[in-house]
C-alpha cells in the first residue's frame, strides 16, 4: 500500500512538473513571439554608400531602422517609404512622430532609429540628398506564409 502511495505521489508530481515546464515555456514563446514582431534593418553609411542588413521583411509588422553615419561628411537618410505613414524617428535623444517624416540629417558618427509600419509592399529606395549619387534600397515581398 505504501508504494501505492508513493506512484500516486510521483504520478502526481510528475505531471505537476510537465503542466508546470509547458506553462513557462509557453510563456517564454509569447515573450520571445513578441520580441520577433518587429523587425530590424541595420543601414550604415561608409565611404559615400549606404550598407543595409536585414532579414525577410514581412508587411503589417513594427518595423525599426536603425542608420548610422561612420562617414566624416554629414549625411541624409530619406525616402518615400514613410509618405502618409505614421513615423517615429528618434535623434539626438528627441523623437519626432508625424505622418509623411522624409527622413534624418546625421553628422559624422551619429546615428538615428526611425520606426514605422511596413505597409507597401516593392521596392523602396532611400537616398541622401545631399550627395544625389548615394542611394540604396529595401525590398518588401508580400507572400503568405505556407
Amino acid at each position: 500500500m505504501f508504494r501505492r502511495h508513493v506512484r500516486s505521489w510521483a504520478c502526481c508530481l510528475s505531471i505537476g512538473l510537465m503542466v508546470g515546464s509547458t506553462w513557462v515555456m509557453a510563456g517564454e514563446e509569447e515573450k520571445l513571439g513578441l520580441a520577433q514582431t518587429e523587425q530590424t534593418v541595420e543601414v550604415t553609411i561608409k565611404d559615400f554608400k549606404f550598407v543595409t542588413k536585414q532579414g525577410t521583411l514581412r508587411l503589417g509588422l513594427p518595423t525599426v531602422i536603425k542608420v548610422r553615419n561612420e562617414d566624416a561628411e554629414r549625411h541624409d537618410f530619406s525616402s518615400v517609404m514613410f509618405e502618409g505613414l505614421p513615423a517615429q524617428i528618434e535623434k539626438d535623444g528627441v523623437i519626432v512622430y508625424g505622418r509623411g517624416l522624409g527622413g534624418v540629417f546625421l553628422d559624422s558618427n551619429r546615428d538615428a532609429v526611425v520606426r514605422f509600419d511596413m505597409s507597401r509592399p516593392g521596392r523602396h529606395e532611400f537616398r541622401c540628398s545631399i550627395h544625389p549619387t548615394m542611394s540604396g534600397e529595401l525590398l518588401i515581398l508580400s507572400t503568405e506564409a505556407v
